[in-house]
């Protein structure tokens, strides 16, 4: 795959990732051709090819796409994840945003996650890591509130980031198919109330 080497290279390609992660977040990727992102985009099939080497590099541009847009989205929320309140306003962001999205296509990661963890290995590692580069962000607050004497000793960062996105991703699933945002709320109420469990109980109490 060729980097674009002008600003204007830079946005044409840009232009076609953010196509076809439209297309693919509606269709799935197995539905979605080179010709459909290119009918979407405008591009010229010469285009496509000078910028990607298939499809399946398209898809990879794709889910970096999508998961640069999640955290930009979270960018204030994520900065405040060594609080309570900063982790029970990212919670309640997360589903608020999924409400205002008409609880369409579950979340965008996740949804690649389902379809193709299973038929493209390299793309199953590269979703792994786009989970792993989330979660680093509340584990890294959570690290943060465990070095001021916030958190438990026994508390493990990581493991509570894993399993609190564990719950996001079944609170999207649920709330996508039942058509209601209740599941995805109920989920992260649990994830947060799991995460004060290992709130280090203060010495008034």
């Amino acid at each position: 795959m060729k980097q674009p080497s002008t600003r204007r290279g830079t946005e044409t390609k840009e232009h076609i990732v953010a196509c076809a992660a439209e297309l693919i977040h509606e269709r799935g990727v197995s539905a979605t051709t080179v010709d459909d992102v290119l009918a979407a985009s405008r591009a010229g099939k010469s285009q496509f090819y000078h910028y990607f080497d298939s499809k399946e590099q398209l898809v990879r541009e794709v889910l970096r796409h999508n998961l640069d847009c999640a955290l930009a989205a979270q960018e204030a929320l994520i900065e405040n994840l060594s609080t309570w309140k900063g982790i029970k306003a990212w919670l309640d962001a997360l589903a608020d945003t999924h409400e205002r999205a008409g609880l369409f296509g579950g979340c965008r990661i996740g949804s690649l996650a389902a379809e193709m963890a299973e038929r493209d290995e390299e793309l199953r590692v590269a979703i792994a890591a786009a989970f792993a580069s989330w979660e680093s962000f509340l584990a890294a607050g959570l690290e943060a509130m465990k070095a001021r004497g916030a958190l438990r000793p026994s508390a493990k960062p990581d493991v509570l980031a894993e399993t609190t996105m564990a719950a996001i991703q079944g609170g999207y699933l649920l709330s996508t198919t039942k058509k209601d945002v209740r599941p995805m709320r109920n989920a992260l109420a649990a994830a947060y109330t799991h995460l004060r469990s290992f709130r280090r109980p203060t010495p008034a109490s």
